[in-house]
């Protein structure tokens, strides 16, 4: 719900148009507009708390504190109001809060959940309240961690009112008001110390770990600051979805949506005093600190499995790679196996070659992605995520970085997954143990080399000395981002050596990736051509639109689509002449990858061009399409009339001639029959 800016009037007007949703749920319309009617007067009368009184007078701070308690009336109204509204609503998991019960009083208990919206408090207090006795005592000792933005709006402030609140100061409340700082690090302190006391008289601080409202419903990283109100103590998890739908951002419409809460197991994570352990209930889990590593960063990740169990498995966000995507039914986290049926070594750290070392992860495979830079390595390691490529996704815990080569001797399959520019950095200190482990290396990577025979495993053959029935490929029309989001994506294989097909088709099949041997599975040529020329013409689609855009502005669907055709058959004409079966073009590798570079929505190469014609800065980062035009005269003899495309793309990207003219020149050359 955004900040209610309108007029007290306006909202209130919009505010009665919710009477529909209470008659539908079996109120009269006399008792709908009083129920109605009531919350007005109730969020006019009930008054912003004593502890929104230090802003105006910080020195109050010590004698007014930051704790708010329960008010009786707003709460016994609010559970009447929010018992229509989320009557859609279920509750699981209701026979774990009788392991709560065991330890509620004795020992610290913090409840943590997801984050969808304002109305998520209220509703985890409606929820528990009305499950069962046990329910209700735990939602009456429930204390929110509560920023002082939420007290603000008198449209939400009953809510707060139906438990405990301790009010705490946001990073970003702190940045918008530097002047506060000093009084705001104040409050937080004052806060945790009071969280302390409050959890010895059997209370439960409840804090939503992401920090802020997901706005897609999907999990957030976990801010470490949650670190210290969940360290040796007893956790909650709760899982909660459908509360977004009930009140949408942009409105003050309710919506009966469906919902559910799912309240997990408790866990008590880190460690309690001896005296303490000693007592502790048997059928609580634990989670302990790891032995190393970072130990903070290890409970937060944890904690976000604690609650990403129990949702559904589009709903994971940042955590979504650490559960198994071969399994459709169940949250089942990945495994770093004991004894792996396959070590995997991904050379070099690229989009695509993480996107395919999440795939591989979700078999029971050991996977070690090799990267030169010991400073990168160490630290994408320590925080469990390619902190280059993909900082938002965490890792699953069977994929490791490394700089150290050894680690291809005992590699069973290798994966290539470095940009034909960064050969040289990579790849020398490797090249003898690529030579003496005979393991299959399958090549991920799309794009032009800057050799001769200008694709990468006629250079893994010629230059490095890699036998050819080692060698396959894997492409097909797919962003890696969109494979490391899990969804649906497809790949084709070719291979020299028929029997590694089957084996590769297995490793890279989950139930979001489907892969299948490519039309014609042995021209491993005409695979990688396909998607080594589609960044390139996507490159010239961006031009094209970029040029009459800015020269016609609107839509130009008319000419790409028109031209989509052209653009695709002179691809088919340089890619037979580069070796490749014409056949193998109309495969995910051929024209269903060029379709999604030239047209799809994340398309880096089509982006380039259309930033060059458009006249934005030249890009500084490179792309597989802008190195393959550089490259591809060392390919093929470019002639004007029989590639005219690519040939002005290379006049207008690479030799930087005025691409006003040679538009002009091209379309001329186009409109011939």
């Amino acid at each position: 719900m955004t900040e209610k800016e309108a007029t007290l009037g306006r909202w209130h007007k919009e505010f009665f148009e919710n009477i529909h949703l209470f008659m539908k749920s079996g109120l009269s319309q006399s008792e709908a507009k009083s129920i109605l009617e009531e919350f007005l007067v109730l969020s006019q009368a009930t008054p912003k708390p004593k502890v929104m009184d230090i802003f105006q007078e910080p020195e109050k701070l010590e004698e007014i504190g930051v704790y708010t308690d329960i008010r009786t009336e707003p709460r016994d109204f609010m559970l009447k109001f929010l018992d229509p509204i989320m009557k859609k609503f279920t509750v699981e998991g209701a026979e774990n809060l009788n392991l709560l019960m065991d330890v509620l009083g004795k020992y610290p208990v913090t409840l943590i959940s997801n984050h969808l919206s304002h109305l998520d408090a209220p509703a985890i207090f409606t929820l528990l309240y009305n499950t069962n006795d046990a329910g209700r005592k735990i939602a009456e000792s429930l204390v929110f961690i509560a920023g002082r933005l939420a007290f603000e709006p008198d449209f939400t402030r009953l809510g707060l009112y139906m438990f405990g609140t301790l009010l705490v100061c946001s990073k970003k409340d702190m940045a918008d008001n530097p002047s506060l700082s000093d009084l705001m690090t104040k409050i937080n302190m004052r806060a945790f110390r009071h969280s302390q006391k409050l959890q010895t008289e059997g209370r439960i601080i409840s804090i939503f770990p992401e920090g802020t409202r997901s706005r897609d419903g999907r999990l957030m990283p976990f801010v470490d600051t949650v670190y210290h109100y969940v360290a040796n103590k007893v956790i909650l998890p709760i899982s909660l979805e459908g509360t977004d739908r009930i009140l949408p951002i942009e409105g003050l419409l309710f919506n009966q949506a469906v919902g559910k809460l799912v309240i997990g197991k408790p866990v008590l994570v880190g460690e309690l005093s001896k005296k303490e352990m000693a007592s502790f209930p048997s059928s609580i889990e634990q989670i302990s600190f790891p032995g190393g590593g970072d130990k903070k960063q290890f409970i937060i990740d944890n904690l976000a499995l604690l609650v990403g169990s129990n949702l559904n498995k589009h709903k994971h966000g940042t955590y979504r790679n650490l559960y198994k995507g071969d399994d459709l039914k169940s949250n089942l986290l990945i495994t770093s196996p004991k004894e792996p049926t396959e070590k995997v070594v991904v050379i070099g750290s690229t989009n695509m070659s993480v996107a395919a070392a999440c795939v591989l992860a979700n078999k029971n495979v050991k996977v070690s992605i090799y990267h030169p830079d010991l400073e990168m390595v160490k630290q994408c390691n320590e925080e469990k995520r390619d902190v280059l490529h993909y900082p938002i996704y965490k890792l699953p815990p069977n994929i490791e970085f490394t700089a150290d080569p050894s680690i291809c001797e005992d590699a069973t399959l290798f994966i290539q997954g470095t940009n034909p520019w960064d050969f040289d950095s990579v790849y020398p200190r490797i090249k003898s143990y690529l030579q003496k482990n005979k393991a299959p290396i399958v090549n991920v990577i799309k794009g032009f080399t800057g050799s001769k025979k200008g694709l990468i495993l006629e250079d893994l053959n010629e230059l490095i000395g890699i036998e050819r029935e080692r060698l396959a490929v894997i492409s097909g029309a797919c962003y890696p981002d969109q494979i490391m989001e899990r969804k649906i994506s497809g790949f084709e294989i070719g291979a020299f050596e028929d029997s590694l097909i089957p084996k590769l088709q297995k490793l890279f099949n989950t139930s979001y990736v489907f892969t299948r041997p490519a039309i014609n599975a042995r021209d491993t040529k005409g695979v990688q051509l396909g998607g080594a020329l589609k960044t390139v013409y996507a490159l010239a689609m961006g031009l094209v639109e970029g040029y009459f855009k800015r020269e016609l502005g609107g839509n130009v669907d008319n000419t790409l689509f028109h031209l989509s055709n052209r653009f695709f058959n002179e691809m088919v004409s340089i890619g037979v002449l580069l070796g490749g079966d014409p056949t193998t073009f109309n495969g995910l590798s051929g024209m269903t990858d060029f379709m999604l570079a030239c047209f799809g929505s994340d398309t880096r190469d089509r982006k380039y061009g259309y930033d060059l014609a458009y006249g934005s800065n030249k890009p500084e980062k490179i792309t597989n399409g802008f190195y393959g035009l550089k490259v591809l005269p060392n390919l093929i003899n470019l002639d004007e009339k029989r590639h005219p495309i690519v040939t002005s793309s290379y006049k207008a990207v690479i030799q930087n001639e005025n691409f006003d003219l040679i538009a002009d020149s091209l379309q001329l050359q186009l409109a011939r029959v």
